[in-house]
């Protein structure tokens, strides 16, 4: 096999390694979507069975617990989802340019030596 076979050969994998991962990013968005929203359905029901032996002030003070426990929960989603992706394509590029450098110094040091 040749050093450009095996340089194509390999970005391919570590390219394909990368898009399974986005992948698996994109899935963890879905799940965290998903529990958030069952989350909010239960919250809801429990609330709804509750309110009327709260008081006014105590049922405010809960919704908006829920609304701020809820912004942060999908900030931090976001956040970690959007964290996860540039590590990825960092990683991805990092091991693409290394497969490029080493076949460069595969090449440069088979032309010194013949």
């Amino acid at each position: 096999m040749t050093t450009e076979k095996i340089t194509a050969t390999a970005k391919t994998v570590i390219a394909n390694v990368g898009n399974t991962a986005h992948q698996g990013v994109g899935l963890y968005r879905k799940g965290g979507k998903r529990l958030a929203t069952v989350m909010g359905k239960r919250w809801d029901a429990a609330f709804k069975d509750a309110s009327p032996k709260l008081s006014a002030e105590t049922r405010k003070n809960a919704a908006h617990a829920q609304e701020v426990i809820g912004s942060y929960y999908s900030r931090g989603l976001a956040l970690s989802a959007d964290g996860a992706v540039v590590v990825i394509d960092t990683l991805v590029g990092g091991a693409i340019t290394a497969i490029d450098l080493a076949a460069t110094l595969k090449q440069a040091y088979g032309q010194k030596s013949a």
